[in-house]
């Protein structure tokens, strides 16, 4: 199954990059954000994309296949990490409307790391998550 995970690769072709977490981990779509927050802000909150593992950001993600990884599984991993990183709290987990945004959340997910290829470097900006196309000239 294609999942999107951390890299190190492209670190810097922008000037605001960052990545500290660990290369290869699963990462996911923080649900919070500042406001209004820009993009180029120092926060990073909208160009991020967090580790579920590290509990960590990075403006990189790449996509791997994960063969071994099966979507319930990868369900479980998204709701556990929100759950330990505090953004959905363990009393309302069970909550019927908590458990279908946590599957519209992988779901979104696995649906971006199906349109690419393996392989593929991206970045997040805003709502929109694109190849990070390498060009002699860094962004302005």
């Amino acid at each position: 199954m294609k999942v999107l995970t951390a890299t190190n690769q492209t670190q810097g072709w922008r000037d605001n990059d960052f990545c500290s977490t660990i290369e290869g981990e699963l990462v996911f779509l923080p649900p919070l954000q500042c406001e209004p927050g820009d993009i180029e802000d120092e926060c990073g909150c909208r160009r991020a994309m967090a580790g579920i593992v590290s509990h960590r950001a990075t403006t990189t993600i790449k996509v791997v296949n994960m063969e071994a990884l099966d979507p319930d599984t990868y369900f479980k991993l998204v709701s556990e990490a929100l759950r330990n990183q505090s953004y959905v709290p363990v009393a309302l987990m069970e909550l019927p409307d908590v458990i279908e945004w946590l599957h519209d959340l992988t779901d979104e997910l696995m649906v971006t790391a199906r349109t690419f290829d393996v392989g593929t470097v991206l970045e997040r900006r805003g709502d929109f998550i694109g190849v990070r196309r390498l060009t002699e000239n860094k962004p302005g």
